[in-house]
This record gives C-alpha cells, structure tokens and sequence, in this order.
C-alpha cells in the first residue's frame, strides 16, 4: 500500500473517529488539512481571515456529514473549498491589505480559471484530479490552466522567454 494511500485511510479513520465524538482525533484532522485548505481560501479570495473561515467551514461541514463524502476524501475537501471560496467571491469578499500583485492578477480570472490553476500550480494537482475536484473533464481543466497562465503573463507583464530559461 502506498503512504498516500495509507495518508488517506488514516484521514478517514480520523474523521470516522471525530464524528464519533473523540475531540484528539478531530484536531489531528483538522491540523493534517489545515494548511492546504488555507493555501486554496488564500489563493482564491486573497484575503487571510476570509481564507480562515473557509477552512473553518469546510472542517465543520465534513465532521457534521451524517455519511461519508463520495469520491475520495481529500478531492471532497478541496472541491467544498473552491465552492466556498467562490461563494464568498461572489457575495463580495474583497481582497485585504496584504493581496498581493499575484492576487490582484487573479482576481481579474473567471472562479473556475482561477481554481483550475490554484489546484494545479498551487496545490500540485494533475490536471486530471484537478477536473475531478472541479467536476470537469481533463480536458476542460488543462484549457483553464492553459488560459489563466496566459492571462496571468499578460496581467503581470511577464517576458515568456526569461521564464522559459529559468
């Protein structure tokens, strides 16, 4: 059994314990999904406490679940993320202080370009896993990442060539 693998049975034998009541075991999941959970809500609203809140949300959500999600458990996480995380985009979360040039670039994307390439480049996802999360084809994400790249190097007025050689 690979550990990604095993990563995952741990993480649901985890949540399967702290729907049962036993606090150390929610807290342990909460720390594992924490920190990538919060790279998404950062990368996707650009705004810290915001970014928090998702995370908070998307942690009660799956503890209170009656069943368990479908699918694997971390792509439920990460697409319960991105859904939030564009909600809130579009109730009018606005960037805070610290939004970076980067974060200003990516809030001139569409939600979906935008959580395409926060899955692939941010997170390290393929593209197929990142359509999975996204409910999209490989295709489909692969055309997303290839446009918010796009659209980034424009917005950030990126030479393509010094990229290219590092």
């Amino acid at each position: 059994m690979s550990t990604d693998e095993e990563g995952r049975r741990s993480d649901a034998r985890l949540l399967e314990h702290a729907r049962s009541g036993d606090t150390s075991a929610f807290a342990e999941f909460a720390t594992r999904w924490w920190a990538p959970l919060s790279r998404i809500g950062w990368n996707m609203l650009g705004n810290v406490p915001e970014a928090a809140a998702v995370v908070e949300e998307v942690l009660l959500n799956v503890l209170r679940a009656s069943k368990p999600s479908r699918g694997r458990l971390d792509r439920s996480l990460y697409r319960l993320a991105i859904h939030l995380s564009i909600a809130r985009r579009r109730s009018g979360c606005r960037m805070d202080d610290k939004a970076t040039q980067l974060h200003r670039a990516l809030d001139e994307l569409s939600d979906l370009d935008r959580a395409a390439l926060v899955l692939v480049d941010g997170e390290g996802l393929g593209a197929h896993e990142a359509g999975q999360v996204l409910e999209a084809s490989e295709a489909e994400t692969r055309a997303r990442v290839h446009l918010a790249r796009a659209l980034l190097t424009g917005l950030l007025d990126i030479d393509s060539a010094r990229l290219a050689t590092g």
